[in-house]
């Protein structure tokens, strides 16, 4: 029998990591990219015997790394979930826009940018230095927001844009972590609700040669992170974690 609900907030408020490989409970799965993240949901909930299964933040299936699963009881912990900082790895290529700000996308015909790449190093570590600390960042058009009861990504697909509003995040730390003047690596820790595929877009136009996301990883969320994860294909392996509180 699962435990009741405030048994399992009032754990994870003590110590998040004490649920880790639990039910009800906390478990860390690496997504690859492609398959979506209802996907790895649907597995779990196989591999588990557990309907009650969700995810704490959605990793779109160009994106991989750390999916958290909110198991039995534990799924009510999702908003506790979403106050925690997450951190990414993204890469990027200079000189293109994409209507999905990312390389899925198509690109935007009537864009013309005033510098061609390569870039120098030193005027993308300046740009990226206007973009830490609190932002007002206007979510894209491919997303899971919805206006008037539709989600964005469907209004997308049928060539509408609708106007949104910008929505206040901070990114916490934000550095280079390879740059070759056309493609780079750049690493991150935000806060909810924010888009890592809309600041490359956003670093692309402040260099003014346009920038499309190629790659995203998250590496962790809040205290959990993608060294501890298992496989999509391993879930029902799990032992519980050896740092755990039993």
């Amino acid at each position: 029998m699962s435990h009741p609900f405030p048994e399992t907030r009032a754990a994870f408020q003590a110590d998040p990591r004490s649920l880790l490989w639990k039910n009800p409970g906390i478990w860390l799965v690496n997504k690859p990219s492609g398959p979506s993240s209802n996907l790895v949901v649907v597995r779990a909930r196989r591999a588990l015997a557990e309907k009650r299964i969700g995810h704490a933040g959605t990793l779109d299936p160009l994106a991989s790394g750390l999916l958290v699963l909110l198991v039995g009881n534990a799924t009510r912990l999702f908003d506790e979930l979403q106050t925690l900082p997450k951190t990414y790895r993204a890469d990027f290529v200079l000189g293109r826009r994409t209507d999905s700000q990312d390389s899925t996308g198509t690109d935007i015909e009537d864009f013309v940018p005033s510098v061609r790449p390569p870039v120098p190093e030193a005027r993308l570590a300046e740009v990226l230095a206007d973009f830490t600390g609190e932002l007002a960042q206007v979510p894209p058009m491919h997303s899971a927001l919805k206006r008037d009861g539709q989600p964005l990504y469907k209004l997308a697909r049928a060539g509408k844009v609708v106007e949104r509003q910008a929505r206040p995040v901070t990114v916490y730390d934000l550095g280079i972590e390879r740059f070759d003047g056309l493609t780079g690596v750049v690493r991150m820790r935000v806060s909810k609700g924010f888009y890592v595929r809309t600041l490359i877009d956003d670093v692309g136009m402040a260099l003014g040669c346009g920038a499309v996301m190629t790659a995203l990883e998250r590496t962790a969320i809040g205290p959990f992170s993608l060294d501890e994860a298992v496989d999509m294909d391993s879930i029902g392996d799990v032992q519980p974690h050896p740092d755990a509180s039993r």
